[in-house]
């Protein structure tokens, strides 16, 4: 169920009795842009930590403890072209507690809370508290360089700066950039905040057992104004290098990490998605698949490998775990597999095998609350929506050859090793 709240701003309810819980969703989604990612990062920290009502981190998990144990966050993600401030909580439906009194039911208490969040931050005398923001932004930094010590997310983001060299926007972590943060004030903040509040286009989704007027007036009473909201493609769209980006570094790292990115320009709203789907499930995307059979068990050359689609922004990207002094026999083993499958060399067994894999998934996110909030924006930014029963058809169309027509339109355009120093490895 979609209705508009106000221009730009819009309510999916998902009524269903199959959950004991109550999830809801509030997602702030504005045009990515570099100068603006780190700032709204951090008013995403801000935000989380405190209201006018509950001016401490303390005062507010009592709040969230007195809501039976309710869970509340803030996160900030980047999908092709767009940022994304995401405001979640999951709250008990109190018709499954025995000993509930309140007079109010908790939806419409963790949607007050939400609220309160929102629209009543902690603001003494029009400014941010300093001492909090201090605390985040030094939180977010410590966050930001903390990422670094997860050596496969190192070497992903370095990965990702080489192939979108001179487009910070998609080079830049969701987290944003440790120099710009240095430089952010309270003030900045502020009006951020008041920029989110004003233009972004703002998706407010609830699943559990709740009925359409609950839902619509625990969000009339928000103050949110229309706002002009332009129909912008969802999706980054970029132009094929006629050369391969290659880069390495040295760390301390026993095992080195070998990344490769390619270009797959398939999208969403593409009439070969669902092939590009199975075809990275086939070739990398799963246990069944080609790298992990092939690379990892067969010539046990790698730690782990996998691959990754992002129909966003049309990448496809290959992630190992390697002795560095392996990293040609690594390339051309990766190379083999994906030029096997550009031939149509591909088991009828394996296609089916991981179709099957992919069916499941998609039965198992129906059980996950959060799954479902979480698809509910991708339907929102690509206005596409497959019922399952039209999905499951598609998916058992999928024939090796489409998996075959896929696969040619694969191109490697970046490849990237952190290592131990390792001679060899570059």
């Amino acid at each position: 169920m979609h209705f508009r709240i106000k221009d730009g701003v819009t309510l999916d309810l998902l009524p269903t009795k199959q959950f004991k819980t109550i999830g809801i969703k509030v997602d702030f989604v504005a045009p990515l842009q570099a100068t603006a990612i780190t700032a709204r990062a951090l008013l995403a920290q801000v935000l989380e930590t405190s209201t006018a009502r509950y001016p401490t981190q303390t005062a507010l998990a009592r709040e969230l403890s007195r809501l039976y144990g309710a869970s509340f966050g803030i996160s900030v993600l980047k999908l092709g072209t767009n940022h994304v401030i995401r405001l979640t909580c999951s709250l008990v439906d109190e018709q499954y507690l025995d000993h509930f009194t309140a007079k109010q039911p908790l939806f419409e208490q963790g949607m007050a809370l939400l609220r309160e969040v929102l629209f009543a931050p902690l603001l003494p005398n029009g400014q941010f508290e300093p001492t909090t923001f201090t605390q985040q932004r030094q939180n977010l930094l410590t966050a930001i360089k903390s990422l670094d010590d997860d050596k496969q997310y190192l070497a992903n983001r370095r990965l990702q700066e080489l192939l979108f060299t001179g487009q910070p926007t998609q080079a830049m972590s969701a987290l944003g950039d440790t120099h710009v943060l240095n430089d952010l004030s309270a003030t900045d903040i502020l009006q951020t905040y008041h920029d989110m509040l004003a233009h972004d286009a703002v998706h407010v989704a609830v699943v559990g057992d709740v009925t359409e007027a609950r839902a619509k007036a625990a969000v009339a009473d928000w103050p949110l104004a229309d706002r002009a909201i332009g129909d912008t493609d969802p999706y980054y769209r970029w132009q094929l290098r006629d050369q391969v980006q290659n880069g390495d570094d040295e760390a301390p790292v026993v095992q080195a990490k070998l990344n490769l990115a390619y270009q797959l320009p398939i999208y969403r709203d593409d009439d070969d998605f669902l092939a590009a789907v199975v075809f990275n499930a086939a070739f990398g995307g799963t246990p069944l698949s080609l790298l992990f059979t092939n690379v990892r068990e067969k010539a046990s050359l790698a730690y782990y490998a996998s691959s990754s689609y992002n129909p966003f922004t049309g990448t496809l990207g290959v992630q190992t775990g390697i002795q560095a002094e392996n990293q040609q026999r690594v390339m051309a083993i990766i190379a083999e597999q994906l030029a096997a499958v550009q031939r149509g060399e591909l088991s009828e067994k394996l296609l089916a095998e991981v179709k099957a894999s992919l069916l499941n998934a998609r039965l198992a996110a129906l059980d996950s609350p959060q799954r479902r909030l979480t698809g509910l924006l991708n339907t929102q930014l690509t206005h596409l929506h497959e019922p399952l029963e039209s999905w499951q058809e598609k998916l058992a169309a999928i024939s090796v050859a489409d998996v075959s027509r896929v696969a040619q339109q694969v191109t490697l355009q970046a490849t990237y090793c952190l290592h131990g120093g390792v001679q060899g490895a570059k």
